[in-house]
């Protein structure tokens, strides 16, 4: 799973590395789905809705995401209710076998950006 996830930051940095200031990234953290957004079912969010994101950075805003739904109290009725809270991983709760941080670190072992960020409310 490691390997699979290291090389979707190296084809993202493929993707954006001659764009460099030319590339904004937006990020919706709303409906956080148990699992990918991308399957042609659901469930109920696991966290209420956080809100928009906006960098530069795509590292950045993808850490900040996964920080602020970590930090998130789980959504009554979600099938995490009972099992985490407030300050726990959500995803790894949902998947064990998964380590949300790998992307992240890899991506900015690569160049892709950054893992520090800092959050400005508007």
């Amino acid at each position: 799973m490691a390997e699979f996830t290291e090389k979707l930051a190296e084809y993202a940095y493929g993707a954006v590395s001659k764009k460099k200031g030319k590339v904004l990234y937006i990020t919706f953290v709303k409906d956080v789905a148990p699992d990918c957004d991308c399957t042609p079912w659901t469930d109920l969010p696991v966290v209420a809705d956080i809100g928009l994101l906006a960098s530069a950075d795509p590292v950045a805003i993808d850490k900040a995401a996964y920080d602020l739904v970590t930090a998130a109290p789980v959504a009554p009725g979600s099938l995490l209710e009972g099992r985490v809270g407030a300050g726990e991983d959500k995803f790894a709760a949902i998947h064990p076998e998964t380590r949300g941080l790998v992307q992240l670190e890899h991506g900015e072992a690569i160049g892709l950006g950054s893992r520090k960020y800092e959050l400005i409310s508007l």
